[in-house]
């Protein structure tokens, strides 16, 4: 048997080890999971930037990449550094500063780049019916038609000579959100707001210097200017993304209305159903359906007004209208290739069978965590896009910024193999350490 002095300094040194542990959970890291997710955003913002999202080979090779990285993020190995400096006040500020001037900045930018586009009509209609007390959804809804030939961008029985025919064609909620934008002047600052917050909570999941270069690459990256100016709703659908992942990670009881609104966010949003599994630190298929339940009730609560109001008029708008949507060869998609090289585009059926392959791979190798999440949302969506009849700047904003917020809610894994840069006491003199943990 030990003696009490054996025993104590056992303790001591047991101690010391804990605190030591502590100590460096508590420091900043850099892992092969954050580097992955930050090259991959990097590769979409070069793909977005050779022909701003439309069809070019060096553009698909470079979605290629991104999804390669997404792959290896989730797949590879779990590598961390413990970096040698702790969290100070200075990411708070630059972060506030940041976004201030990006919201001044943006304001002007908007102010100079009166764009007129087929999606703003479509939401300053929306608004003024709304306002006015019409369904923004009704079926003989008419807007000016600004693309030629219609017949290049609506599919049958809604493009009018001199119009659109199709009503509101998001989802309720973008509609709500940009009616303040309305108000002030321009639907796009609705947008902008966005995306501000959507920065703000990138780096509430990691409030330092990681949370920081999160929030920077997706205010920064090509797309997000773009996607800005023209007016697409994928802003409103990356800050439900966001609030989902930082519900999940430090407020779970909002976690479900969260990703119901998420899901109610743009028509493709059901598809991450499945990976909203990750979410749960340990699965069940009770807490799963029950999630899944309280995130579907959210959801129909943001339609059930349109619905009654006149449903016809949602599911032709929302659903026919993408449905029957034409085959867009100048979109960023193997589709689209393919028809420029004089074959036939790809068949659904196989994109279902791969967007399945990618969810089923998710599932079984992405950690079950906010950053699992959200990842894996860019990883499936990447390999829906590229594949589909329709793919642009907007879609792969979308993956870029689920690789953002990945980014940003990374931590630190026990079975991953880490390495300290930091001075570690070993004795009481103390000696410098440097190497696996």
């Amino acid at each position: 048997m030990k003696s009490d002095e054996q025993l104590a300094k056992d303790e001591e040194i047991s101690s010391r080890i804990i605190s030591k542990d502590s100590a460096l959970a508590e420091r900043p890291t850099l892992s092969l999971f954050m580097l992955c997710c930050a090259a991959g955003v990097l590769a979409i913002g070069f793909a977005l930037q050779v022909n701003n999202g439309y069809l070019a080979r060096k553009a698909l090779l470079a979605i290629v990449i991104a999804m390669g990285f997404s792959w290896l993020a989730l797949r590879g190995p779990g590598a961390t550094i413990l970096l040698p400096f702790r969290r100070r006040r200075v990411p708070y500020l630059l972060t506030v500063a940041l976004l201030l001037l990006y919201t001044a900045g943006g304001v002007v930018f908007l102010r100079h780049h009166p764009d007129r586009i087929d999606v703003k009509v479509l939401e300053v209609d929306a608004v003024q019916s709304l306002i006015h007390g019409k369904d923004p959804y009704r079926i003989h809804y008419t807007h000016q038609d600004l693309e030629h030939p219609s017949q290049y961008y609506y599919g049958p029985g809604f493009a009018a000579e001199g119009g659109v025919e199709v009503g509101f064609s998001y989802p309720p909620l973008s509609l709500l959100w940009v009616v303040p934008g309305y108000f002030a002047g321009d639907v796009r600052y609705a947008f902008l707001i966005a995306v501000v917050l959507t920065a703000l909570f990138i780096f509430s999941l990691s409030p330092d210097a990681k949370g920081f270069v999160a929030a920077g690459l997706f205010l920064f990256v090509p797309a997000t200017p773009f996607v800005l100016r023209l007016a697409w709703t994928e802003p409103v659908v990356v800050l439900s993304l966001a609030a989902t992942a930082l519900c999940a990670k430090k407020y779970p009881k909002l976690l479900p209305m969260a990703l119901g609104l998420f899901f109610a966010s743009k028509q493709y949003c059901p598809l991450f159903a499945p990976a909203a599994a990750l979410l749960l630190p340990r699965f069940s298929w009770k807490e799963y359906l029950r999630l899944l339940i309280k995130a579907g009730l959210v959801t129909a609560i943001t339609y059930l007004p349109f619905v009654l109001w006149d449903g016809r008029g949602v599911w032709r708008s929302l659903v026919t209208f993408q449905i029957v949507g034409p085959f867009r060869p100048d979109s960023l998609s193997f589709s689209a290739l393919l028809v420029s090289l004089g074959f036939r585009p790809i068949p659904q059926w196989i994109i279902l069978l791969a967007v399945a392959a990618a969810i089923w791979f998710t599932l079984k190798k992405a950690p079950r965590s906010p950053a699992g999440f959200a990842v894996s949302v860019a990883f499936i969506s990447m390999v829906f896009f590229v594949l589909n009849k329709q793919a642009f700047c907007n879609y792969y904003f979308f993956s870029a910024a689920a690789l953002c917020i990945g980014l940003a809610s990374a931590q630190h894994e026990s079975n991953d193999s880490s390495f300290v840069l930091v001075k570690v006491d070993t004795n009481q003199q103390g000696s410098s350490g440097c190497g696996p943990a």
